[in-house]
């Protein structure tokens, strides 16, 4: 994956690294091959209403 290098200031390829400290089998982060810079991305994070829903019914 191509993505600017803040460090290297240029477009470089970006690879994951391997890490054992996430839960998952690979990191969501990504390094720079040529300098080691990393980018961490951060999780999606879903906002939920957690109000009562309101049940309307008709009056019988």
């Amino acid at each position: 994956m191509e993505l600017h290098c803040d460090t290297c200031a240029r477009v470089r390829i970006f690879e994951k690294p391997a890490c054992a400290d996430h839960p998952r089998a690979t990191c969501p982060d990504r390094a720079c091959t040529a300098c080691g810079a990393a980018i961490v991305v951060a999780p999606v994070i879903m906002l939920i209403d957690r109000r009562p829903r309101v049940i309307l019914r008709r009056a019988a």
